[in-house]
């Protein structure tokens, strides 16, 4: 009988960049890569260009974690047109043999990552401010390329992660409202709850409050920072349209241990002194305000957090492969 591989293959793949690195036993990465998509024709690209840069000696396993539905045989990227096929990923390493590989979502994965973050790799926005029990439930918001959220459960009997693809449905009535009082018929273009919070949301929004004027999500982010009037302005009512919908959040999935904003646009977002604006957006006069108190607020500022949910996938993975 072999030996068990040392090292595992993680990769967490978004619709704008794809971040691959290996893990050795203890669960700690090591030769973590950043991959632009754009560069690459598919994932499988991607993978062979790690592999053959960076893999040395076998692989035992390899979890992947993909931002948009996904299968236990296969996945596809949301925005992008990529797909993910477990049997052909298998083999798709050079000169090694077939590997156990197992697809997730990739908001699954940062709910699979939450035991394993500490220290600078997780800021607290806001703590508890109500007393009441915890019910072993947190949730995961994911804003960047596009939107997502997933719930992790942990009890007793143990845990789990439960997938969802919120960013397709419809905004809640609350937001919809809010953003018709900012820009009139223009709050048409944006059906969907991704279609508003995500880099192409922010665009759009900045859009039509600018008349037509076009800047990428970044530079209105940094923009905003620099004092750029326009620039603030979309990001001061998108964050404001996100407390709103972190309302709804609160009731729909109950999240006593917490929300944990993820992903390139919510650090931008969250940046200066806008998470105060949003912490003070927050509260409402319904019967169940004391829900809202209850849930602390956390901001996940490591970018490559998904992988450590994908170590502790991958390591039984290979382990039973």
């Amino acid at each position: 009988m072999r030996d068990m591989p040392s090292q595992v293959l993680v990769a967490d793949v978004g619709g704008t960049n794809a971040r691959l690195a290996l893990a050795g036993p203890d669960g700690a990465l090591s030769a973590i890569t950043r991959y632009p998509n754009e560069a690459y024709g598919s994932f499988y690209e991607v993978l062979h260009r790690f592999a053959t840069d960076r893999v040395r000696g076998r692989v035992g396993a390899i979890t992947i974690a993909v931002a948009g539905p996904v299968t236990s045989d296969r996945a596809r990227l949301t925005n992008r047109d990529w797909t993910f096929e477990r049997e052909a990923l298998s083999r798709a390493l050079p000169e090694q043999d077939r590997v156990p590989v197992r697809l997730v979502n990739d908001l699954a994965a940062l709910g699979h990552s939450l035991p394993a973050l500490g220290g600078d790799q997780v800021r607290l926005m806001r703590p508890a401010t109500g007393a009441g029990p915890s019910n072993g439930q947190a949730l995961v918001v994911g804003i960047g390329t596009g939107f997502n959220v997933c719930l992790a459960k942990s009890s007793p009997e143990g845990s789990m992660v439960i997938e969802a693809e919120l960013g397709h449905s419809s905004l809640p009535a609350s937001v919809v409202a809010a953003v018709e009082a900012a820009i009139g018929k223009a709050a048409l273009g944006f059906p969907t709850t991704e279609d508003l919070f995500s880099g192409r949301g922010l665009v759009q929004f900045y859009r039509a409050l600018s008349g037509g004027r076009e800047s990428p999500a970044h530079e209105i982010v940094d923009a905003a920072a620099d004092g750029d009037a326009l620039a603030r302005q979309t990001v001061e009512h998108v964050v404001r349209y996100l407390s709103l919908l972190t309302r709804q959040l609160v009731f729909q999935y109950l999240p006593l241990d917490g929300i944990y904003f993820a992903g390139s646009v919510a650090r931008g977002l969250f940046g200066g002194n806008r998470e105060e604006a949003f912490l003070e957006s927050l509260p409402s006069d319904g019967p169940f305000e004391h829900l809202i108190a209850q849930v602390p607020l956390r901001v996940i500022a490591d970018d490559a957090a998904a992988l450590f949910g994908l170590t502790r996938l991958a390591r039984p993975l290979a382990e039973a492969g």
